[in-house]
């Protein structure tokens, strides 16, 4: 009811056609539908329709100042965020390859894709010790592996608010 209030086109009714294929009403279409039980039982299939109510958070970002600003940082930082990802996983794969080779003779790295799961869980700092080292050399790698996770893991944050605080600075500059 409101389409031709938000766009302007050169008839009203313009509007009224050209929304329902904005993503937009897109996402009104999907968060409305569950709402509409208009189908038989034998169609207890599109129940799963129902799952689609939660679309409806995406029309709070529309909404929000806040998260438009969030989404403008990751956008224009997404290249270096993207290259920080690349480290982590290279980093990973050459972690867990190290460990492997320096866990030969440990029941606790029966596998490689273990000691992917060990380096995944020591980068990220989550530490399960459901698989551990259980050399000594095994463990200053877990040391250093640790130390180096801590650091990778914080790169993003670091780069994300510099990004942050350079959009609210300009928007401070820009009103």
């Amino acid at each position: 009811m409101t389409a031709d209030l938000r766009r302007t086109y050169a008839h009203r009714w313009a509007a009224f056609l050209l929304y329902p294929i904005t993503p937009m009403g897109i996402v009104d279409l999907l968060s409305i539908l569950p709402g509409v039980n208009l189908l038989p039982n034998g169609y207890k299939i599109f129940r799963v329709s129902r799952l689609l109510k939660i679309v409806r958070v995406f029309k709070f970002f529309r909404y929000s100042e806040q998260f438009q600003l969030l989404f403008r940082v990751l956008r224009n930082e997404r290249k270096v965020l993207l290259s920080v990802l690349m480290i982590a996983v290279f980093y990973i794969v050459v972690t867990a390859l190290i460990m492997f080779n320096a866990g030969q003779g440990s029941s606790h790295f029966d596998s490689y894709f273990d000691a992917l799961y060990w380096a995944t869980t020591t980068l990220t700092t989550v530490g399960y010790g459901d698989i551990c080292p259980a050399n000594d050399l095994g463990r200053v790698i877990s040391m250093l592996s640790a130390l180096f996770g801590v650091a990778i893991i914080a790169l993003p944050s670091g780069i994300i608010t510099a990004s942050y605080l350079d959009e609210l600075r300009k928007e401070r500059d820009g009103k």
